[in-house]
């Protein structure tokens, strides 16, 4: 994990789109952020590159392998304490058979279903900037 001494954590999140839909995933009920969506992803570990982190942990997390293909936006949550920096890039998947290895569910979801469902905080702040684009690339 990729924490500074301030308590500043980077995080990667691929945004990975089929057929007009963005891949979101259900956090498991026992771990932070319990059943709370979130766009895949995770810390990024010391020395590791943005890029790195994202493709392994949509390896670790859903069995995938993917392209990262360009940087959608980088968001700032900074709480009492802490502070997260959100990296989210656009992601095509390039082989592996989904498996959810860390997540109790997965869907496709169209802009209008993405407000509906309940984001991670940090995950949440990245709506604003979805529902300006005309459509998912």
């Amino acid at each position: 994990m990729k924490e500074t001494s301030t308590g500043r954590t980077e995080i990667t999140a691929a945004l990975i789109t089929s057929q007009g839909k963005l891949l979101v995933a259900q956090r498991p009920p026992g771990k932070k952020f319990g059943l709370l969506w979130e766009f895949p992803g995770g810390k990024v570990e010391p020395g590791e590159a943005l890029e790195e982190s994202i493709v392994r942990e949509i390896r670790e997390e859903l069995s995938l392998e993917i392209q990262v293909q360009s940087l959608f936006k980088t968001i700032s949550l900074r709480e009492p304490g802490s502070q997260a920096h959100l990296h989210a890039y656009w992601c095509t998947i390039r082989g592996g058979s989904m498996i959810l290895l860390e997540h109790v569910a997965i869907r496709w979801a169209t802009k209008p279903e993405l407000l509906g469902l309940e984001f991670t905080k940090v995950d949440r702040l990245l709506m604003p900037y979805l529902e300006k684009l005309p459509a998912f690339p």
